[in-house]
């Protein structure tokens, strides 16, 4: 079997869904044990559990924030994530598994190396320090840039009198609302709509749909097979309860061009920043 196609700009712009899914391990994520959080990349409509290690990777994003940060401001934080189109470097791959109090004083993730950090980049996801999600000022963003560091896009939360049902905005790079992204809701609105019943990580899931900025009617994706989508998914009973490594499913808009894409991205990683990490046990 070849290896996959690096995930460059040009494939980018053919890939219709994605995985995204963190890579390193939370076991014993607590207090001053905050290690940055990294992904892996793939082009695949599911997560079937199992190391994300072990499966074609075609890219990866190293989070790059200070001590203080992860472990005192958690979804507060300052925080900025480097997407590279090669796969992830052996020496980060091999500190990703461990099963024990880890203190990680640096910025960078273990093992990356000067050379490795500055590779293959194609995208940066750069949160500013802000207040959490349930605050209606300093709202939660994240920029997304460009290799040459041009601002190409921005995902925001959205604070109204829904309080109890997330939303963000996806604008482009001249600050141009291009999608609203948001569950489905019941209960008039002001509940989430949950849904169960797929396969593999599928079985029980919130999809985040990609909607018009106007009319909040979702918009296709996957060559109009299905809304464009932003869902988080079961990783199998050791990733939830002992690495509780978290995955996302992306579906992209058929009107997406490459640089919507990588925003969306950076959106699907947002939305783990301010809902899923302290869950899964940040600080």
């Amino acid at each position: 079997m070849s290896a996959p196609t690096a995930m460059t700009m040009d494939r980018v712009g053919e890939t219709k869904q994605l995985i995204i899914a963190q890579s390193t391990s939370q076991c014993c994520r607590r207090c001053i044990c905050q290690p940055s959080l990294n992904w892996v990349v793939r082009e695949a409509d599911n997560f079937r559990g199992g190391n994300p290690h072990d499966e074609s990777n075609l890219a990866w994003i190293h989070e790059e924030s200070t001590w203080f940060m992860r472990c005192c401001l958690s979804s507060c934080r300052e925080t900025k994530y480097v997407y590279h189109s090669s796969t992830i470097p052996e020496a980060v791959k091999k500190e990703e598994d461990y099963n024990w109090c880890r203190i990680q004083c640096d910025d960078t993730p273990k093992g990356l190396t000067e050379e490795d950090r500055n590779k293959d980049i194609i995208a940066t996801h750069e949160k500013p320090l802000t207040c959490g999600m349930n605050c209606c000022c300093c709202l939660p963003h994240i920029v997304t840039k460009d290799a040459s560091g041009n601002v190409i896009g921005k995902t925001q939360f959205v604070c109204d009198g829904c309080c109890f049902v997330p939303k963000y905005d996806i604008l482009d790079g001249n600050g141009q609302k291009k999608y609203r992204l948001r569950p489905d809701t019941c209960c008039l609105g002001m509940c989430i709509r949950c849904r169960c019943g797929g396969g593999n990580g599928k079985c029980f899931r919130v999809p985040y749909i990609i909607r018009d900025p106007e009319t909040f009617e979702p918009v296709k994706g996957n060559d109009g097979k299905e809304d464009a989508q932003v869902t988080q998914l079961w990783t199998g009973l050791k990733n939830q309860c002992c690495t509780q490594r978290d995955a996302f499913h992306v579906v992209f808009p058929d009107d997406a061009t490459p640089e919507d894409k990588l925003v969306v991205t950076g959106a699907a990683i947002l939305i783990d920043v301010l809902e899923v990490e302290n869950k899964d046990g940040g600080s």
